[in-house]
């Protein structure tokens, strides 16, 4: 069984919808790893124009405004993600195009054709899904109830949302030990070694008792029926290989309670009982004192007498058809994955400006929404002609 919350504040707790969900008996709850972002009205900045200056070896933004007053711009990643962690969707999504992921935190509606509409904040607040991401979803859904029954739990609180999502993960594990050999949309979590958390859902894991080894599975679906090309399988391999290095570091003990409570802003509540509506689903827990710090100390030890993720694939199925389109084992690639990640973290740290795709990925810009308002892409062609 797991289950899926209903957030009992939407408007003060707007953050919780990413990662929200307890699976017990073995079950969990289908999620989607939606981005950690906030996504912004632009209406706000419309009177402010901006400049650039390297303070530090980072690139810093300062606002300056019709009554010259100037202020320092927060960096991508305190101003568009309130919680101050980032989903693994949001560096893949970079490696695709990050000026893309840009338009889509600032709330950009698609299709406009002049950036004077940007700067006038006739944008929305948030970014509808697609019609092939939708029946993405139908499908992991569809999946996720093949195994477990799907539980409502109201939470009121980050404490209970981080709750939730170390229960999840401790169900998972714990399957593993009682003869469970699969568990699916599993929350992973944790420092790659850079500093920065980072949160993701694994699609499936598989273990198999005898070799006592653990296989991860990553589910996509496709309009086409045919394998991705080299740009979106680069995106898929990468994902799935943070996925394993954050499963491996809590199996190696690589985090500390400390550092996940001070990252998520939870030391004061650390070692407050949790509510109700939590306890009421950790019956088959060893926990004598039921408190967040508590319940992460024994994920560790859980995580501890497992072991790292041995090998990974991608499955392609048809978005429509559900027909297997093909199966793809993923290599590590240690060092080309670090490079992505550090490169990556330097635009949420605001040690750098924003890119966009390179000429020779230029074919990206024929199927974006934000093709006629790019102004990477316009950078991009006046330097040419000035070639």
């Amino acid at each position: 069984m797991s289950a899926r919350t209903n957030i009992a504040d939407e408007e003060d707790w707007s953050d919780l919808d990413e990662s929200s969900m307890i699976k017990i008996d073995g079950g969990i709850d289908e999620h989607d790893e939606t981005s950690g972002l906030e996504l912004k009205n632009n209406k706000s900045n419309k009177d402010f124009q901006k400049s650039e200056q390297q303070v530090n070896g980072s690139s810093t933004k300062i606002l300056s405004t019709k009554r010259g007053v100037c202020k320092q711009a927060p960096p991508p990643l305190i101003q568009f993600c309130r919680s101050r962690y980032l989903c693994v969707t949001d560096i893949t999504q970079q490696l695709w195009c990050e000026q893309q992921l840009q338009y889509r935190m600032m709330g950009v509606e698609p299709g406009l054709t002049d950036m004077q509409e940007i700067e006038a904040g006739d944008v929305p607040l948030s970014v509808k899904d697609k019609e092939e991401v939708k029946k993405g979803k139908s499908l992991h859904y569809a999946r996720e109830l093949e195994t477990h029954d799907v539980v409502d739990v109201k939470i009121s609180s980050n404490t209970d949302k981080w709750a939730l999502n170390i229960l999840n993960l401790l169900v998972a594990m714990r399957g593993f030990f009682s003869g469970i050999a699969k568990a699916r949309e599993v929350p992973i979590f944790g420092d790659l070694g850079t500093g920065d958390m980072l949160f993701g859902i694994i699609d499936e894991l598989h273990f198999d008792e005898k070799t006592y080894s653990l296989h991860l599975l990553e589910l996509k679906t496709r309009k086409s029926t045919r394998l991705p090309g080299v740009a979106q399988a680069k995106q898929n391999a990468l994902q799935v290989q943070i996925y394993k290095r954050l499963w491996d570091n809590l199996v190696k003990g690589n985090m500390s309670a400390d550092f996940f409570l001070k990252k998520l802003c939870l030391e004061d509540s650390a070692d407050l009982p949790l509510s109700d509506e939590i306890i009421k689903h950790m019956d088959q827990l060893p926990m004598s004192t039921v408190s967040l710090r508590n319940l992460f100390s024994l994920l560790l030890s859980t995580a501890q007498s497992l072991v790292c993720i041995g090998s990974m694939s991608i499955e392609y199925v048809h978005q429509d058809t559900h027909d297997l389109i093909g199966h793809v084992e993923v290599k590590e690639e240690e060092d080309w994955m670090w490079q992505t990640v550090l490169h990556s973290l330097e635009f949420w740290h605001g040690q750098r400006e924003c890119e966009g795709v390179e000429v020779e990925e230029a074919w990206k810009c024929g199927m974006c929404e934000y093709g006629n308002i790019c102004e990477w892409r316009r950078k991009k062609i006046s330097s040419h002609i000035q070639k």
